[in-house]
């Protein structure tokens, strides 16, 4: 495989992975980002973490799965977790709960479930998504080179 195969591969999985993180971010989801970030980069176990958010186990191991089929390799997974971890919390969600409903403040829809909240943004604010991931990228290249 070329240098070039792996820059690419490199810069998709990044790209993959920082939507999934934005997508969750926006849509309000804070606690499947502590769960993923819990267990890539603190190391914390599928049970503790499930304990701790009060979900179950197998939720917790479908967040994992998903973020290693969009990185293929759960080393890089935590690397590039660990470097965006920070960027994601300073988005502004676009999704709020009130009332027992999921709210867009980009269009002021409610929806009944986090689920159809994020399907919404992904169907109907795409634009936003990706202004928002463009914003993160930019972002990740201009940090130091980790410790």
């Amino acid at each position: 495989m070329s240098y070039y195969l792996v820059g690419e591969y490199l810069e998709d999985a990044v790209v993959a992975l920082v939507r999934f993180l934005v997508i969750k971010r926006l849509a309000g989801n804070s606690s499947t980002l502590m769960v993923v970030k819990e267990y890539f980069v603190d190391g914390v176990s599928p049970s503790s973490i499930s304990y701790k958010y009060r979900v179950s186990k197998f939720r917790v191991r479908g967040y994992i799965q998903r973020v290693i089929e969009k990185t293929r390799n759960s080393y890089l997974a935590s690397l590039i977790i660990k470097q965006v971890f920070p960027l994601i919390l300073e988005i502004e969600p676009a999704v709020i709960k009130v009332n027992e409903k999921y709210v867009c403040l980009l269009c002021d829809q409610s929806f009944e479930s986090e689920v159809t909240a994020e399907n919404h943004l992904r169907r109907k604010h795409e634009e936003h998504i990706s202004k928002t991931v463009k914003e993160v990228l930019e972002s990740i290249k201009e940090l130091p080179a980790s410790k």
